[in-house]
């Protein structure tokens, strides 16, 4: 028996694949704003994870979230301590004419 997850779709042109989501058994979700179907077979999960970036629309899957992500880390591409260093003071010359 294959593992369900959930598996919710969303974006801005999602209004327009309304028959597609109702047809492979989403139900829209108004709080969230997201078309959602439960116990979605991994399987399946991959076509819908294709449909979606065939047509620019945002997707989430249970069984791929992050569940602590250092963003400070990511930022900074996990070099902090490289960037962080401190600045050598330079000396900078005075023009002539105000000496």
């Amino acid at each position: 028996m294959s593992k369900k997850i959930i598996f919710s779709a969303f974006g801005r042109d999602s209004y327009y694949h309304r028959e597609w989501f109702k047809k492979n058994g989403f139900t829209f979700d108004r709080s969230s704003r997201k078309w959602v179907v439960e116990n979605l077979p991994i399987e399946h999960a991959e076509n819908f994870a294709s449909y979606c970036r065939k047509y620019g629309l945002t997707f989430e899957r249970s069984d791929r979230m992050i569940k602590e992500f250092d963003y400070s880390d990511y930022l900074w591409d996990g070099q902090r301590d490289e960037f962080m260093k401190t600045a050598k003071e330079v000396e900078i010359p005075k023009p002539k004419n105000k000496i």
